[in-house]
C-alpha cells in the first residue's frame, strides 16, 4: 500500500449522496406530494 499524496487525497472522489441532500430531497418530495393532496382534496376546517 502506497501513501497519497495531498493532491491525490483532495481528488479522491467519495462515493454516493450525502445524507443532507437525501433529507432534503424527501423533505421536498413530502412537501409537494401535501400540497398536491391539499390542492386536489380541499377540506375545510371542522
Amino acid at each position: 500500500m502506497r501513501k497519497l499524496s495531498e493532491e491525490e487525497m483532495l481528488s479522491t472522489k467519495a462515493g454516493g449522496i450525502s445524507a443532507i441532500t437525501w433529507a432534503i430531497i424527501s423533505a421536498a418530495l413530502s412537501f409537494f406530494g401535501g400540497f398536491l393532496d391539499g390542492y386536489t382534496r380541499p377540506y375545510k376546517c371542522r
